[in-house]
């Protein structure tokens, strides 16, 4: 391979995983048609994620393919469905363009598979027909082309596992965007409460993606406790905490639906089982909360209250995370008075 290849291929390689990157921190949101063909509107210096003429994006300056979209009116005799495997990550199938596999679009998906680089994938949810809200997609996040299938006639493509997100995201040159960055790209995989430490590898020291953590909770939920929605945010000046629903120290992982944003009274009160939230996020309170000797203690005012979330439902507390928190410190609490 020529010096001149090689240079390209960087080029290459590093563009992609710049706009792969971008792309991640919107997984799992629901996205209209502009957002996708016109990105430069939304995302400073990408000209398009995809350019929504076929499924299959293989832009100009690459010889892999950047994108593929799944219509809801798909020419092809294939389900837009996914199922998550044994490890949380999803699971999908996707037809080649018809005209064989020798053609440019396929080529690209084919040589995305055999150099390992994944691609980003958009779900049709609406079409241009739709009076209330046009075409729109959701982005169901990186995947990675694992196989095809010839009999079957598709591709079958996971979401990327760790360590090629890790690889992807090594673009970033600041370790919390980076950390902040992954997370998002594992929203649209099943809810794992718990991480096993002495399995996981990271790039990012843990100093660093606990300041991720925080800053990504905090913004999301813009700066206010989620239970009294009181806000104090002037630059680096924040009341409000990013609160693990199941604690670190129980091995409660990073991933943004098991935490919250609590001001400092309500996070102590939380992490001591003083109250939880139901699976429709009503603040469920202890009834010892009633018998202590307390002065000026407002939550005792939020009993049933349903809290205040982020707009992106995908961020909200997951139900996982809420059952452990309720079974194994609301509860055993309770229990104790």
């Amino acid at each position: 391979m020529s010096q001149r290849q090689i240079q390209a291929d960087m080029i290459d390689d590093t563009q992609r995983s710049k706009i792969l990157s971008k792309l991640a921190r919107y997984t799992g949101r629901i996205v209209p048609w502009d957002f996708i063909k016109k990105t430069d509107r939304y995302v400073t210096g990408i000209d398009r994620f995809h350019n929504l003429i076929t499924g299959i994006y293989k832009p100009a300056w690459s010889e892999y393919a950047l994108s593929i979209i799944m219509k809801n009116k798909s020419p092809y005799d294939r389900k837009d469905e996914y199922v998550f495997l044994d490890d949380g990550r999803w699971l999908m199938t996707y037809a080649p363009r018809s005209g064989g596999l020798s053609i440019s679009d396929n080529k690209a998906l084919i040589k995305c598979m055999s150099d390992h680089l994944p691609v980003g994938v958009f779900i049709q949810l609406t079409d241009k027909t739709n009076r209330d809200h046009g075409a729109t997609y959701r982005v169901l996040g990186l995947g990675s082309i694992t196989n095809y299938d010839a009999k079957a006639d598709v591709f079958y493509i996971e979401a990327v596992e760790h360590k090629v997100l890790e690889n992807i995201t090594n673009v970033l040159p600041d370790p919390v965007e980076r950390y902040q960055t992954q997370l998002y790209a594992q929203l649209t995989n099943d809810f794992r409460p718990t991480i096993q430490e002495e399995k996981a590898t990271y790039n990012v020291t843990t100093y660093k993606r606990d300041i991720a953590f925080r800053k990504m909770i905090l913004k999301e939920y813009d700066f206010t406790c989620s239970i009294c929605e009181m806000k104090f945010h002037i630059g680096d000046l924040v009341e409000a905490q990013a609160a693990h629903i199941v604690p670190k120290r129980q091995s409660g992982t990073d991933d943004p639906r098991n935490g919250i944003s609590l001001c400092r009274t309500h996070h102590w009160a939380f992490d001591s089982g003083i109250f939880s939230l139901s699976d429709d996020y009503r603040v469920q309170l202890s009834h010892i909360a009633k018998k202590a000797n307390s002065n000026k203690f407002n939550l005792l005012d939020f009993s049933e209250k349903q809290v205040t979330l982020p707009q992106n439902n995908l961020l909200h507390p997951h139900p996982v995370a809420l059952a452990w928190h309720r079974q194994n410190i609301w509860q055993k609490q309770s229990q104790q008075y």
